[in-house]
């Protein structure tokens, strides 16, 4: 990952640390391009947060929320 794009993955951590977590829908047919929660299936995230240890430590919360509610 580009020093670049982890940068603003940190920076869009810190403010959506502040707010509640959301997911696309399970159903959801479209996604934004964004590496950000919200732009992913719960599933598909924590696939990427288990794949991926920046993004992981980057969105921890996510990650966290994520990866349990697919693995309990």
């Amino acid at each position: 990952m580009t020093p670049i794009a982890l940068s603003v993955l940190l920076a869009c951590s810190k403010a959506s640390a502040e707010e509640t977590v959301r997911f696309l829908t399970d159903d959801a047919q479209v996604a934004c391009r964004a590496i950000l929660p919200a732009c992913f299936k719960r599933q598909d995230w924590a696939a990427l947060c288990l794949r991926e240890p920046d993004i992981r430590s980057g969105h921890t919360e996510a990650c966290d929320q994520a990866i349990e509610a697919v693995d309990p």
